[in-house]
């Protein structure tokens, strides 16, 4: 077995395929991040790739691909918001995972203006706005991590949850 730089062989299939494989099988919340430009116009994207970080300093990370139309826009801005899905959002999901739908993202769903004039999914589980304060560029992403500076809540429904390469819900 030979290894080449960061990839390890097995069998027939290199670390990449394998840790994407495993991936897979973590459940993870679906999130909408938002972002809005110097013209106040709004742009965002589905994630899942979202964390706390700490709690003093209250702060959020997420992991943005740097080939999606949002990540230049939130490293420009320096803001971001995160709304976590319900359930009933997935046709919305749908339309922010899909760049032929760009033209469609802001007309579904019941938006509205918050903080630093970033949109937010009214009926979403909750919003989380930030200040970025931090940017790591790693492999294909930029990690941007920032300072909470407001939250919403609503009620704890049926949390949109993405795994194994479908959505799925949570058993009660």
């Amino acid at each position: 077995m030979s290894v080449a730089s960061n990839q390890t062989i097995h069998g027939n299939q290199d670390v990449a395929d394998l840790f994407r494989s495993a991936m897979g099988r973590f459940a993870s919340s679906v999130t909408l991040v938002t972002t809005v430009d110097e013209h106040c116009c709004p742009h965002g994207l589905a994630a899942t790739a979202f964390s706390s970080v700490s709690m003093d300093p209250a702060s959020a990370l997420v992991c943005v691909n740097r080939s999606s139309s949002a990540s230049p826009i939130i490293k420009r801005s320096g803001l971001f918001c995160v709304n976590m899905l319900q359930k009933e959002h997935e046709a919305l999901c749908a339309i922010f995972s899909k760049p032929e739908l760009r033209d469609r993202r802001f007309v579904d769903g019941d938006w509205a203006v918050g903080v630093n004039g970033l949109r937010y999914l009214a009926d979403a589980q909750a919003s989380i706005f930030c200040e970025v304060v931090q940017e790591v560029e790693y492999g294909s992403h930029t990690i941007f991590i920032g300072n909470v500076v407001n939250v919403m809540t609503q009620s704890l429904e049926s949390p949109l949850v993405y795994m194994g390469g479908r959505f799925r819900e949570l058993a009660a």
